[in-house]
């Protein structure tokens, strides 16, 4: 793949958390802020690892990391990643100063200590990250420390590319999974109705809250969550929001294209067909991840299209999700199956002074002993897993993900929340919607100098 690295400037046009950055080699800051941007995180809060300096096993007894993540407080990630950290500490002799936030807040801070020239050396980041990180110049490339990463061999080329840009590895996968359909069977058997496969079967279900009481469907409309759901539908048109051409760069092609825009204006119809016939609550039209995880965890909607992330959420609704089953994402029959392709990444960044020491937390988080501990069920690597539905049905779905471009998408994201807004909330025509996202699109890629002439 290739891209034009174009220089994009951060402009802090006041003085943005003034010094909550300043000092990164010592942060202690507490966070409570919610709102992930995928939607695994319900809560973050600071958790520093000890910043004791450890016995000094390899020469590293001088080097300090920082460390930022995106843990669940008090979920097995965060208190099996705990151990590990200091498990690392003991056996490499370096020091690991963690720090937790959302995904939101990360994003953030991560741009305003670029712009400081005051970074960690080792974050986490969504898949989102990638093009907008890399042509900032702000990650590290990762291909000469891949070619002897014994390890790398367990990730499939498919997870490998999701971690890559221009050909080049730029992040270490950690945490990988797909989206599926996880319904209530319980519900679905009260209603009298079959699991629905396609968009017209689910479309049909028009009397199943006078049935239950419940809604059979929902969807994320406000935040990240909503952009890849949105990604997800498109997909089973066979549509992506913007394609490469013959130059490098990149453009999205649906105005240029009869069939293309048609389909498009189809997926902006089915959300619009999903409150007009009372298939999703017509509040979902200001909801986000934690109003829809939250409804389908506590048996409100009988179905939702989300991530194995809620397997955590058995534990505390074990009598609202034991009948919870993993099915495909409902898609158009004169479309295919589709779902989102989620590959988590930690990223080394380019300023770091410790790049071979950050490279090796990051590939011993991506080790077959630290992914059992804390990933199992979501483990990017082809040799853990575990025979949980939470692990073994979401993966056997993994063969139709469909995945972001390798662009700037901050912009692109909201400009696609902002679509279904105009279609839910504002009433607008779906060709209209997808005549206008087609141009926000284009916009922001001409913004950061990745749009094609061609």
């Amino acid at each position: 793949m290739k891209k034009s690295k174009s220089v994009i400037s951060i402009v802090l046009g006041c003085t943005m958390i003034a010094g909550l950055l300043a000092g990164c080699g010592s942060i202690r800051s507490s966070s409570n802020t919610a709102g992930s941007s995928s939607g695994d995180t319900a809560q973050a809060t600071t958790s520093d690892v000890s910043t004791d300096t450890a016995s000094d096993t390899s020469g590293n007894s001088d080097v300090t990391l920082e460390f930022w993540t995106v843990w669940t407080e008090g979920g097995t990630e965060e208190v099996e990643g705990t151990k590990m950290l200091q498990k690392f500490e003991e056996d490499t002799g370096i020091t690991v100063n963690q720090t937790n936030f959302t995904y939101d807040m990360l994003h953030e801070k991560i741009l305003t200590a670029a712009a400081a020239g005051n970074v960690p050396d080792i974050i986490f980041g969504l898949p989102e990250y990638i093009g907008e990180f890399y042509n900032m110049g702000i990650i590290e490339d990762l291909t000469d420390r891949y070619a002897t990463w014994e390890d790398a061999d367990q990730l499939s080329d498919t997870i490998k590319n999701a971690a890559s840009i221009d050909g080049k590895n730029v992040g270490v996968p950690y945490k990988s999974t797909v989206r599926a359909f996880v319904a209530h069977d319980d519900d679905f058997e009260e209603a009298g109705v079959k699991i629905p496969q396609t968009w017209e079967e689910l479309m049909a279900l028009s009397d199943f809250k006078d049935k239950t009481g419940k809604y059979p469907y929902e969807a994320a409309c406000t935040d990240v969550r909503a952009a890849q759901e949105l990604l997800v539908y498109l997909g089973q048109y066979g549509l992506q929001l913007c394609t490469e051409q013959s130059d490098g760069l990149y453009k999205c092609t649906w105005k240029d294209n009869p069939d293309e825009l048609a389909k498009a204006a189809k997926v902006f119809q089915f959300y619009k067909d999903l409150v007009d016939n009372g298939i999703i609550d017509p509040n979902c039209k200001n909801w986000g991840w934690e109003e829809t995880d939250e409804n389908l965890a506590t048996d409100i909607a009988a179905g939702y299209q989300t991530g194995n992330w809620l397997a955590a959420r058995e534990e505390s609704n074990p009598d609202t999700m034991d009948d919870i089953s993993i099915y495909q994402i409902p898609y158009p029959s004169d479309g295919q199956p589709a779902t989102y392709l989620e590959c988590k990444s930690t990223f080394i960044m380019s300023a770091s002074e410790h790049k071979d020491e950050a490279f090796k937390l990051a590939t011993a988080l991506c080790s077959k002993e630290w992914q059992q501990a804390a990933y199992e069920s979501t483990s990017p690597r082809s040799d853990v897993s575990s025979d949980s539905k939470w692990s073994k049905d979401f993966k056997a779905l993994s063969d139709t993900g469909v995945s972001f471009p390798s662009v700037t998408l901050s912009g692109i994201n909201q400009a696609e929340i902002d679509a279904i807004a105009k279609v839910l909330q504002e009433g607008d025509d779906p060709h209209d919607v997808a005549e206008w996202l087609c141009d926000a699109i284009n916009s922001s890629l001409e913004e950061n100098g990745e749009l094609s002439a061609s």
